[in-house]
């Protein structure tokens, strides 16, 4: 098995699953092109591809065919997936204490084989009913915290699915200020110093920066507009309906921008992306997602530091935090649809935690009055 990427008659790039003689498995090309046709990204078509991807691999290994698929089988996928002998007939009782894969990542592997099994469900070729005995129905609310009309919904039933690992909460981790100051003076072209601070600063996802075009950038107003102009040349885009937005920036990242502007769009620049390889075969060609990991690596190594792109992200709209943004307005500038989104991105520290216990610790002091007992001994 494996996943083949394709350009499509509309000229977008698609995946799809190839068996071990280079045939593509039908199924799964029918429920891709189902989920594009709902409108899903690209990046989540690729993630759906490759987790079915991992699903068929394990049906080989059991082999049976998924309409022969049943609860007790689908557990045991969890299990292959936490081996770290897959391609082997060795399975590991009790699971690796190091699995190869997180309980979030197996989580997000289920879904999409739920979502599989809920569209063949729904198909009048298939008609497999597995999908309907994956879930049991319980009452209230399917978020995470109480709404506003919470009293009103909490006796309604909803699904639920059945096979799911509990995920330890984990702390995210975010980049203090001198940490970004390291990077960005680790970085030996003023392309990469623009990209690094851009990213801190704006809060942006790197497809909205990817996809930046020139004229996007105010320079006058100290501006950046985010604009949904679908999947580009270097496969960015915008993630949302909700992330078209403009975003206030410092006049010292126009001033990077100017600077990078002057060195590395010539006149022989023939494209309108803000961002362009600076060497190599496809020079000035837009900048890819590769390029970024490429350069977050070169990063960590002369640094020691351990970053994301989308951490610096978390870190920006957590740092606004701080410094007394409200919430609703860095929903906005995340381009969030619903404020809960946001919460997700703000994280306190444990400098912030200090500071905020010295602040209060004498008002958490106890009146301790006298020690003896109701006889006065």
């Amino acid at each position: 098995m494996r996943v083949e990427s394709f350009t499509s008659t509309n000229g977008l790039t698609r995946y799809i699953l190839v068996d071990s003689s280079g045939v593509p498995v039908d199924v799964v090309l029918r429920f891709l092109r189902f989920k594009d046709n709902c409108g899903r990204a690209r990046n989540t078509l690729r993630a759906y591809c490759f987790h079915l991807k991992f699903y068929f691999e394990y049906l080989e290994f059991i082999g049976m065919s998924f309409p022969q698929i049943g609860m007790d089988e689908l557990a045991g996928f969890i299990r292959w997936l936490q081996n770290n002998h897959r391609q082997k007939k060795i399975m590991s009782f009790p699971a690796a204490t190091v699995s190869t894969c997180s309980a979030q990542t197996i989580n997000v592997s289920l879904s999409t084989v739920y979502a599989f099994y809920d569209y063949l469900s729904r198909h009048e070729e298939y008609r497999l009913r597995l999908s309907d005995k994956l879930t049991r129905t319980i009452m209230g609310s399917r978020r995470g915290f109480k709404d506003f009309l919470y009293h009103i919904n909490r006796t309604k039933q909803y699904d639920t699915r059945v096979i799911r690992l509990k995920e330890p909460k984990k702390r995210i981790k975010t980049l203090k200020k001198s940490e970004v100051e390291n990077l960005l003076s680790a970085c030996l072209t003023t392309r990469d110093r623009f990209l690094i601070q851009l990213l801190w600063e704006s809060g942006l996802r790197i497809g909205e920066a990817l996809a930046l075009w020139l004229e996007d950038i105010e320079p006058d107003a100290h501006r950046i507009h985010i604009v949904d102009r679908g999947e580009l040349t270097n496969l960015s885009e915008i993630k949302t309906v909700c992330s078209p937005r403009t975003v206030d920036v410092s006049a010292d990242l126009i001033n990077l921008f100017f600077e990078y502007i002057v060195e590395a769009h010539t006149d022989d620049v023939d494209t309108n992306h803000v961002f362009i390889k600076l060497s190599g075969a496809h020079k000035h060609s837009p900048l890819e997602y590769s390029d970024v990991s490429a350069l977050v690596r070169r990063l960590q190594k002369r640094t020691g530091i351990y970053f994301t792109v989308h951490m610096l992200r978390h870190s920006s709209l957590s740092e606004l935090r701080r410094l007394g943004w409200p919430v609703e307005q860095l929903r906005i500038r995340a381009g969030h649809h619903f404020v809960q989104s946001t919460y997700v991105y703000l994280h306190a520290d444990d400098e912030e935690m200090r500071q905020e216990w010295i602040r209060t610790e004498n008002q958490m002091l106890l009146r301790k009055g006298s020690t003896k007992n109701e006889s006065g001994l």
